[in-house]
C-alpha cells in the first residue's frame, strides 16, 4: 500500500484522575531582575531555592538501582514538581516497568507521578507524595545577553551542585525556544532550575554539547506555566497517547514552515535546495587539492528539529545534503560508477523496535532542463500512529562527466505532508549551464 502510494506521488512529482488538591499557579516575577548591585550570590540563591530543588529516580521494576535519574524543582503548592520530559520519558513510555522517586536533599525519598507533558519543549509536570516545598517564581522575559544566571541540579549523583554562567540570550535561528546558558549543565541536571541574580526561575536545564565548553541550553520559562495549568485536566487516552498526539502536531508544523518556494543555489550548472528557512543550518566542504581526478563538493543541511521519544528514539526532523561531482581525468564509466555508490539509501538508522521496515520505489523523473533518478523509500512508525520516515535520492542523469547525488531524509512526519515536501524539493532542481 505504501509503495503503491509512493508510485503515484512521482508520477504526480500518569494522570489517571483530578488531582485531590489543584494546585496554585506558582508565583511570577513578570519584571526583570534588580540591578546587579542588589543580587544574589551563588551561595546565597543555593541556600534559598536547595529546599525547593529534589532528584528524581527511575527504577526499572523492583530493582533498587537506579536506572536513570535527573533533577525537579516546586512550580507550585500541593507536591507539583516541573522537570524534562527526557528524564521520564521511559516511565511514560512504559508505566507499568519503570517508577519514578524522588530524594530531597536531606534524604527524604518517596513516590513521582506524572500529571503533565509537553515533548515539543521537553517538560513534564510531576507530582511528589509526602513533600509540598515552596513553589520558585518564574522570571518569563528572557534574560539579556551578559545577565549573570546559575543553573541546579544533581550532576553524575555527586550531589545538588550549582554552577555560575552567563545569559547569552535566546538561541537564534532555531525551532524551537532555547536559552543559551554559558555555563556546565552536565548529565543529571536535566530539568533543574536556571535562575536569575534574583533568584527567579529563567529557564529549565535541557542539554549542553559534550565536547564544547560552556555551551548549554534552557528551556525558556515562559512555557511552564501553561503546562501547570494543563497538569489539572488528565490526557484523554493516558500520557503515552498524549506523546504521538503531540509528535504529530510537531511534525506538521515542521513541514508548515517549509511551505512555500524553496531557495537554491547554483552547484556547476545545477540548481539544488540551499538554506530553506531561518532555522535551517547549512555547510560545505570539499578537497580543494587541485590534482584529484575527481572533484567533489558536498554540502549539508540540519533543521535540528528533532525531539527525544525515548531512550534511543528522536523523531520530527530534517535533513538534507548534496554531493556534486565533476571531472576532467575520469572515463564515463568510472565517473557514473562513483555517482552510483553515492545513490545508496545507506543509513541503517532506526531500531524494528520503533519503525517498520522500508518500501521503496524507483524512477525516472523529468525535471527543468534535465532528467533524474529518484529513489523513494517510506516506512511506518510502530509506536507514533501517522506518522513516517521519508527517505530519497536523487541522481541526474544528463552529463557523462558532470553530476550531482541529493540525499533528503525526513523523520517522522506526516505522510502526505512529507511526499507533498519532496515533491516541492525535487522539481526545485534545474539545469543551467
Amino acid at each position: 500500500m505504501v509503495a503503491s502510494a509512493v508510485l503515484a506521488t512521482m508520477a504526480a512529482l500518569g494522570a489517571a484522575g483530578a488531582l485531590a488538591q489543584a494546585p496554585s499557579p506558582t508565583a511570577s516575577v513578570e519584571r526583570r531582575a534588580p540591578p546587579a548591585a542588589t543580587s544574589e550570590s551563588a551561595r546565597q540563591i543555593l541556600s534559598r531555592v536547595r529546599p525547593s530543588v529534589v532528584q528524581i529516580k527511575g527504577f526499572f521494576g523492583t530493582n533498587t538501582a537506579q536506572a536513570f535519574h535527573g533533577t525537579g524543582f516546586a512550580v507550585a503548592r500541593g507536591g507539583i514538581l516541573l522537570t524534562n520530559y527526557h528524564v521520564v520519558a521511559q516511565q511514560v513510555i512504559y508505566p507499568t516497568k519503570y517508577r519514578l522517586e524522588y530524594r530531597t536533599h536531606d534524604g527524604r525519598t518517596g513516590r513521582i507521578d506524572v500529571l503533565a507533558i509537553d515533548v515539543r519543549h521537553d517538560l513534564a509536570v510531576v507530582r511528589a507524595e509526602g513533600i509540598a516545598p515552596r513553589p520558585l517564581p518564574l522570571e518569563t522575559a528572557v534574560p539579556d545577553k551578559g545577565d549573570r544566571a546559575y543553573s541546579i541540579g544533581f550532576p553524575l549523583d555527586v550531589g545538588l551542585t550549582i554552577t555560575a554562567g552567563v545569559s547569552n540570550g535566546r538561541v537564534e535561528d532555531s525551532f524551537d525556544p532555547r536559552i543559551h546558558y554559558s555555563g556546565a549543565i552536565n548529565a543529571g541536571m536535566s530539568g533543574g532550575p536556571a535562575l536569575n541574580a534574583a533568584g527567579a526561575v529563567i529557564g529549565v536545564n535541557v542539554s549542553g554539547y559534550r565536547f564544547e565548553q560552556l555551551v548549554s541550553f534552557l528551556v525558556p520559562a515562559i512555557h511552564v506555566r501553561a503546562l501547570v495549568e494543563r497538569a489539572l485536566k488528565p490526557a484523554p487516552g493516558g500520557l503515552k497517547a498524549e506523546v504521538a498526539a503531540q509528535m504529530r502536531l510537531h511534525a506538521v508544523e515542521l513541514i508548515g514552515a517549509l511551505d512555500g518556494p524553496l531557495t537554491t543555489q547554483i552547484m556547476s550548472g545545477y540548481a539544488l535546495p540551499a538554506k530553506l528557512s531561518h532555522f535551517i543550518d547549512c555547510g560545505a566542504s570539499s578537497d580543494p587539492a587541485p590534482e584529484q581526478p575527481l572533484q567533489i563538493v558536498r554540502v549539508r543541511c540540519f533543521a535540528k528539529a528533532g525531539l527525544y521519544v525515548e531512550q534511543g528514539f528522536y523523531s520530527g526532523d530534517l535533513r538534507f545534503e548534496h554531493f556534486v561531482l565533476e571531472t576532467g581525468r575520469l572515463d564515463a564509466w568510472r565517473f557514473a560508477n562513483r555517482m552510483s555508490k553515492l545513490s545508496l539509501a545507506s543509513g541503517a538508522f532506526g531500531r524494528r523496535r520503533y519503525v517498520g521496515p522500508f518500501s521503496c520505489s524507483t524512477g525516472v523523473v523529468k525535471l527543468k532542463g534535465f532528467d533524474v533518478s529518484l529513489m523513494t523509500c517510506v516506512r511506518s512508525h510502530r509506536k507514533l500512529e501517522g506518522l513516517y520516515d521519508i527517505t530519497a535520492r536523487v541522481t541526474s542523469l544528463n552529463e557523462s562527466r558532470r553530476g550531482f547525488v541529493s540525499h533528503v531524509d525526513l523523520h517522522g512526519v506526516e505522510f502526505d505532508a512529507g511526499m507533498g515536501f519532496l515533491q516541492r524539493y525535487v522539481q526545485a532542481m534545474e539545469w543551467n549551464p
